[in-house]
C-alpha cells in the first residue's frame, strides 16, 4: 500500500506537470480558434484568408503538442488506469484531438473557398469549384457537428475546456449548415441546371410597405454561373389597370385588399410574407409583359450599399461625382428628392436604375473578393433587405432553410415582427426614426404578458412646401406629416384587443400621425397563455428592412425563477432569438 501510494504521488506530480503543459496548448489552440469565429468578417479578404490559414496550422501544431505531452507522459499512462482520473486524462486527449480535427476542417475550407475565388471573375461565378465548396462546407459541418460531447462526470479545468469546446463547435457546425443550404441554392439560382430570369424589384426605404415600396424594376439572367441584369426601368412602364391575381387568404384580403396589392406595384409588398407577394409580383408582371419568369428578387438601397462597399463606387452621367457607399442612401433616398421636387419623376427613375446598372456592370470587370461580395448579399437577406422567392419548390424550401425568404410563417410560430408602413403618397421614411420596448412579464401560471411601447419620432422639417417627397397638403396632410400604418405580428395563439389571425400569428393593427419634429407613441399589449412550453419561453424579433433600424428593448420580469436575459437592447438590422428557461 506504501509502495502503492508512493507511485500515485509521483504519478500527480509528474501528471499535474505534463497536464499543464497540455492545458495551455490547448487554451491557446481553442482562442487561436475563438478568434477566427469572432473575426470571421476578416475571411472576406485574401490576407484575412491568409491570416487565418496560419493561425489553424497553429492550432494544429498545439494542438499535437498538447497530445504528444500527455501521449508520452508515463505519470498520465499510470493515472489513465485509475478510475477517478482516468476519465479526466481521456476527456482531455478528446478536447486536444476534436481541437486539431477543427483546425483540419477550417483548413479544407478556405483551401476551398480560395479555390472558387481563384476560378471566379466578374460576373462569372465557377461552379465545379462552387459545388467542390459546397461538398466540403456540409462534410465539416457534419464532421464538427459530431465532436460535441457531454461534460457530465468531469471536474475542474478538464470540464471548462470541455464546455468551451462544445459551445466552439456549436456555433461553427451552426454557421456551417446555414452555409451549406445557402450554397445548395447558389448553384441552381446561378443556372447549374439551365438558364434562369429573374424579376428584380427595386425597393425604395423612403416609402416603407413590409419593405420599401416597389418602384423599380429589372431582369437577371444566370445561366452556367454567368449573370447579367438589364431592362431597368421605373414600375411605371409595367402599370396595370386591373388586378393580375386574386387574393385567396380571407384575413390577408381583409388586411391588405384596400392597398389593391395585386394591381398597384407600390403596394404588393404591403402584407409581410415575401413568397406571396413574388406570386403576385410574376402574375403581375406575366400581366403586364407577357413574360414568365423564374422567381422574384427583393433589392432595396441597403444591399446596393453593401455591395458598393465591396466592389467600389460608380459613375452615372446624370449624377455628379461618384456614388459610393457612403453616399448611396442619402442619394437615392433624399437628395434626388430635392433636385426633382415636382412634377414627373421619370428623370429621377432612370437614375437610379442607372446606380443599380452600373454597380452591375462594374463588376464584369472583376477587381473585388468574391468572398466579401457574398457576405455583403448575407448581411443585407439578415435584414430581409435581400429576399429570394422560386418557382423550384425545392429551391424555396431551401430559401427558407437558409432565412433568405421573408415570409412571416417562415420564421416561426414565436415570430415578433413590428412592421411601420407609410399610408401618404410621399417619401417620409427617410426622416422617420423609431424605437421599440417590450416588457415581458411571466406569471407563475406560464403565461406571458407583453406591453410593447413604440416610438415614433418625424425629423422631416416642419412648415416645408409641398413636394414629391413631402406629400401635399390635400385632404388635410400637412407636408412632412408621416402617416403609420402599423402591423405588429406576435406569435401564435397571442390574444389582443382587435387581433387577427394572419400568415398563422396573431397580427394587431394601429394608426400613428406623426408631425413634422414630433413624436408619437404607441402602445399595444399583448397576452400569451400557456406561454412557457416544458419549461421554456422564447420570442423570435424579424427584423423591418428599414434605412433607420428600429432601436429594441427587452425588459423581463417573472414570479418564478428563470434563466435568461433580465434586459437585452440591440439595434433590429438582424434576427434576434431570446430564450427562458425555468430553474428546475
Amino acid at each position: 500500500m506504501l509502495g502503492f501510494g508512493v507511485v500515485l504521488l509521483l504519478a500527480l506530480i509528474f501528471g499535474t506537470i505534463a497536464f499543464l503543459d497540455a492545458r495551455g496548448d490547448l487554451t491557446q489552440a481553442q482562442n487561436l480558434g475563438k478568434n477566427i469565429v469572432d473575426q470571421r468578417d476578416q475571411l472576406l479578404s485574401p490576407s484575412g484568408r491568409e491570416s487565418a490559414t496560419t493561425n489553424l496550422n497553429q492550432m494544429h501544431f498545439l494542438a499535437d503538442r498538447a497530445d504528444a505531452d500527455l501521449s508520452n507522459s508515463l505519470a498520465i499512462s499510470v493515472l489513465k488506469i485509475i478510475p477517478i482520473f482516468g476519465r479526466q486524462v481521456s476527456s482531455l486527449t478528446q478536447t486536444v484531438h476534436d481541437v486539431n480535427t477543427l483546425s483540419d476542417q477550417g483548413v479544407k475550407l478556405i483551401s476551398r473557398a480560395n479555390d472558387v475565388i481563384a476560378a471566379s471573375h466578374g460576373t462569372s461565378i465557377n461552379l465545379p469549384t462552387l459545388k467542390l465548396l459546397d461538398r466540403q462546407v456540409h462534410r465539416s459541418a457534419h464532421v464538427i457537428g459530431s465532436l460535441t460531447t457531454s461534460p457530465d462526470g468531469l471536474w475542474g479545468p478538464v470540464r471548462s475546456e470541455r464546455v468551451k469546446l462544445n459551445h466552439e463547435l456549436q456555433v461553427v457546425s451552426s454557421l456551417l449548415v446555414r452555409g451549406g443550404e445557402a450554397l445548395d441554392f447558389a448553384q441552381p439560382f446561378l443556372g447549374s441546371r439551365g438558364p434562369r430570369t429573374y424579376l428584380v424589384a427595386g425597393q425604395n426605404n423612403s416609402e416603407m410597405r413590409d419593405q420599401g415600396a416597389v418602384l423599380s424594376w429589372a431582369l437577371l439572367h444566370v445561366h452556367d454561373g454567368n449573370f447579367t441584369m438589364d431592362s431597368a426601368a421605373s414600375v411605371g412602364t409595367i402599370s396595370l389597370s386591373s388586378p393580375a391575381a386574386t387574393i385567396t387568404s380571407p384575413t390577408t384580403r381583409a388586411v391588405f385588399g384596400p392597398f389593391e396589392p395585386t394591381r398597384i406595384w407600390q403596394s404588393v409588398n404591403a402584407p409581410g410574407n415575401f413568397p406571396m407577394s413574388s406570386q403576385w409580383m410574376i402574375q403581375m408582371f406575366q400581366k403586364a409583359r407577357g413574360i414568365h419568369v423564374d422567381g422574384v428578387v427583393g433589392v432595396d438601397v441597403q444591399t446596393l450599399e453593401n455591395i458598393l462597399k465591396v466592389t467600389g463606387g460608380v459613375n452615372v452621367p446624370a449624377i455628379k461625382g461618384e456614388v459610393t457607399t457612403d453616399n448611396v442612401a442619402p442619394l437615392l433616398l433624399y437628395d434626388l428628392y430635392k433636385k426633382y421636387p415636382y412634377g414627373s419623376q421619370a428623370a429621377r427613375h432612370d437614375e437610379v436604375a442607372a446606380v443599380a446598372q452600373a454597380a452591375v456592370d462594374k463588376m464584369k470587370k472583376g477587381n473585388y473578393d468574391l468572398g466579401a461580395f457574398l457576405h455583403s448579399l448575407a448581411k443585407s437577406s439578415q435584414g430581409r433587405h435581400l429576399m429570394f422567392y422560386d418557382t423550384n419548390p425545392q429551391m424555396q424550401k431551401t430559401v427558407v432553410s437558409f432565412g433568405g425568404a421573408g415570409g412571416m410563417k417562415d420564421y416561426g410560430t414565436n415570430a415578433v415582427h413590428l412592421a411601420m408602413e407609410a399610408g401618404a403618397a410621399a417619401k417620409v421614411d427617410w426622416f422617420m426614426y423609431s424605437a421599440a420596448s417590450y416588457n415581458v412579464q411571466l406569471d407563475s401560471q406560464g403565461n406571458a404578458l407583453i406591453t410593447t411601447t413604440l416610438q415614433l419620432h418625424n425629423t422631416a422639417p416642419a412648415g416645408a412646401k409641398p413636394s414629391y417627397a413631402l406629400g401635399s397638403r390635400t385632404n388635410g396632410h400637412t407636408p412632412g406629416e408621416y402617416d403609420a400604418r402599423l402591423f405588429f405580428w406576435m406569435p401564435r395563439g397571442t390574444q389582443a384587443p382587435g387581433a387577427l389571425t394572419e400568415e398563422g400569428l396573431s397580427l394587431q393593427r394601429a394608426i400613428s400621425f406623426v408631425y413634422p419634429q414630433e413624436t408619437q407613441q404607441v402602445v399595444f399589449t399583448s397576452f400569451i397563455p400557456n406561454a412557457v412550453r416544458h419549461g421554456r419561453f422564447s420570442l423570435h424579433f424579424v427584423p423591418q428592412s428599414l434605412i433607420h433600424p428600429t432601436a429594441m428593448t427587452v425588459n423581463f420580469t417573472s414570479s418564478q425563477n428563470y434563466n435568461g436575459p433580465i434586459q437585452q437592447s440591440w439595434t433590429a438590422d438582424h434576427e434576434v432569438t431570446l430564450t427562458w428557461t425555468a430553474n428546475p
